[in-house]
């Protein structure tokens, strides 16, 4: 993947788009490549949605390589770059806040719920690796072991969508007109 996004770089870069070449040549690894990708991300998609391709970074890449108008299309997403690093600072921010927020409420009854249902999940997953592999001896399971996992499994995704939903939707609702507004 680093070889498509390193040619995908240079190509931008050659073609008079500096700024973007550099937003998807620093994704290409290490701490700050972590950090910047998905800034990378969104200069892909944007170039994607310019050239109509899929938005990954082969299509996005064969078309900054192939098409006539790849210099024009390219120039138009790099005058736009600076709006979307504008972007994803904001995004950046809010995150940040919120767990500015969550870490000055201090801890509560909710936060030990999600890591009382977080450890028991955790736990739960151990006891059947364990009984998975020491099955055959003293322990032996109740159910076919394909029952036990399918099972958990299917607590862990409801846990799963119920803590990732709910903030999901605690996110979205003042927005649509539910709960307390943002200040």
């Amino acid at each position: 993947m680093s070889d498509i996004l390193s040619t995908l770089a240079s190509t931008l870069a050659k073609q008079g788009a500096p700024m973007l070449g550099g937003l998807i040549g620093t994704a290409i690894g290490g701490p700050v490549g972590a950090a910047i990708g998905g800034l990378a991300g969104k200069a892909i998609e944007s170039l994607a949605d310019a050239f109509g391709v899929p938005a990954t970074s082969e299509a996005v890449t064969a078309a900054a390589q192939t098409r006539p108008d790849a210099p024009a299309v390219i120039a138009t997403v790099e005058a736009q770059a600076p709006a979307l690093i504008k972007l994803w600072e904001i995004e950046a921010q809010r995150v940040t806040d919120a767990q500015a927020a969550e870490i000055d409420k201090g801890f509560g009854s909710w936060q030990f719920w999600r890591g009382a249902w977080q450890g028991l999940i955790i736990g739960g997953w151990a006891v059947i690796l364990f009984a998975g592999v020491f099955g055959g001896g003293h322990v032996v399971p109740m159910l076919p072991m394909a029952d036990i996992v399918s099972a958990w499994g299917s607590v862990t995704l409801t846990w799963l969508a119920v803590f990732n939903g709910g903030h999901t939707l605690k996110e979205i609702a003042p927005s649509i007109g539910f709960g307390r507004k943002r200040a």
